[in-house]
């Protein structure tokens, strides 16, 4: 970019680095959720590593959001 100053590059990276971390999660908290509801019962019901997807699912929110942590810490620098 021309005549762009860095420290708006810097900022713009920043920003969408943080919105898609936190898209991220928030489209799997949201998957997780909606697998779980009634009309989807026979999907969350599919055995996945020796348990149901739908338990699998509810049980990776917080890993996925450690995850998330540690990389918005590690880019944050």
């Amino acid at each position: 970019m021309p005549n762009v100053p860095e420290t708006t590059t810097s900022i713009r990276g920043k920003v969408l680095l943080n919105f898609g971390l936190f898209f991220l999660f928030f489209f799997f908290y949201l998957f997780a959720a909606v697998i779980q509801t009634p009309s989807f019962k026979s999907i969350s019901e599919l055995p996945f590593l020796g348990m149901p997807l739908g338990m699998l699912l509810s049980l990776m929110i917080f890993p996925i959001s450690w995850i998330i942590m540690i990389v918005w810490f590690w880019r944050s620098k």
